[in-house]
């Protein structure tokens, strides 16, 4: 179902260069996380026989419950034969479907596009590659009719799968539905997607696709790809894992599919692999999507976390954080005061200096000293800070 791109996509990003050793270390957090297919890289990409040999020797084989080794070509006879020499398990096909491309890059008609496809897949079925994937590149540009005439043709040649690819990003959910629902109800294959994330949709546009009906979804960590990249493997896996669209407050999520915690352990690698910042607010990965500090957010946390938080932290392997600053609330404050006392370990006791907790006894000098500090630091309190202020 997820089609991991980071070792092909990713690795094409602009000022993104891949050590051996990060791909290696990538490859086993995918391996481990239940990824489906990993897309090792490109044809003519330095150092990508050499993967492949330590990926045939160290990750599960496919045929024992591990992920499709694959690599992407572009649409020549000579390729897909020095492609097959590789021994994958896929071979991802691009070609040209929308009259743009296929003239400005190729000067084909479509008849000759198509007569291009089918003489390809072809030759990638007489090389002996077991499964062959077809890439309508600029799909969503493309004339509808146009777009499946070229699937059409990859198909009655041997591809085994056909992959739109909203090329610059400018899908919508609801025109990805549509196009989507199209292929899938006109043709008897399985259908990938793979978009990019221009306009900020690709996460969105991914899962919509899956909705629709599409069996595959192309992802890379932390969304790495050309120009704002494609659709991030940690939120569709977490939206995949945990099903979230599907559930209330307070209900339990489906099982994970997917190993969401190694996910986050997955694009720490890659961004310090890529050298880009992992943002703090980055969604599923970021180090605060767990963290509160307003007063509203935090009183509602205290009563029910499902209130404020789609699913538990630890179901993507995250742990909770509440500060105590500006912004908060006297329940905030006075539950920070008891947990920070546990934390250091020393007596409970009430802004007065008594009792057993302050939670229920924080009054309105001591939320000022609280807010002055916080807001004199520019940040949340740390513990010793606040026991400071008491």
């Amino acid at each position: 179902m997820l089609i991991d791109s980071t070792l092909r996509e990713g690795a094409q990003a602009y000022g993104v260069y891949f050590e051996p050793g990060a791909r290696r270390r990538l490859a086993g957090i995918l391996a481990r996380a239940g990824v489906d297919e990993i897309e090792c890289g490109w044809l003519g990409q330095a150092g990508l026989p050499e993967f492949l040999r330590w990926a045939r020797a160290n990750l599960p084989a496919l045929a024992q419950g591990g992920p499709a080794l694959s690599v992407w070509c572009p649409c020549r006879e000579a390729d897909v034969r020095q492609a097959a020499r590789l021994g994958v398990d896929r071979l991802n096909i691009g070609a040209p479907s929308s009259a743009a491309h296929r003239e400005k890059r190729l000067g084909l008609s479509l008849a000759g596009m198509c007569e291009r496809v089918g003489l390809v897949v072809s030759a990638a079925r007489t090389e002996g590659l077991p499964f062959i994937s077809v890439g309508l590149e600029d799909a969503s540009r493309a004339a509808l009719p146009e777009a499946l005439t070229v699937a059409r043709a990859a198909l009655r040649a041997g591809a085994a799968r056909i992959r739109l690819s909203d090329t610059v990003g400018v899908l919508t959910p609801l025109k990805t539905a549509r196009l989507v629902e199209t292929f899938v109800r006109e043709l008897a294959a399985p259908l990938a997607f793979h978009g990019h994330n221009d306009l900020g949709m690709a996460t969105a546009n991914a899962v919509t696709a899956l909705e629709c009906g599409a069996g595959f979804v192309d992802v890379s960590a932390l969304g790495l790809g050309e120009r704002a990249g494609i659709a991030a493997l940690e939120e569709v896996a977490a939206w995949l894992a945990l099903r979230v669209s599907s559930v209330t407050v307070g209900q339990a999520a489906a099982a994970p599919a997917y190993d969401v915690p190694a996910l986050r352990e997955l694009c720490r690698v890659a961004a310090q692999a890529a050298r880009v910042p992992l943002a703090r607010n980055k969604a599923v990965a970021g180090e605060d999507v767990f963290a509160t500090e307003s007063g509203l957010h935090v009183h509602g946390l205290l009563r029910d976390p499902a209130l404020f938080e789609p699913f538990a932290p630890e179901a993507v392997g995250a742990t909770r954080r509440v500060g105590v600053g500006a912004k908060s609330g006297g329940a905030a404050v006075g539950a920070a005061v008891d947990a920070a006392l546990s934390r250091l370990r020393r007596p409970p006791r009430s802004a007065a200096g008594v009792g057993e907790s302050v939670r229920e006894r924080v009054d309105e000098r001591l939320m000022d000293r609280v807010r002055l500090l916080a807001g004199r630091l520019g940040r949340p309190l740390t513990d010793s800070e606040l026991l400071g202020v008491l």
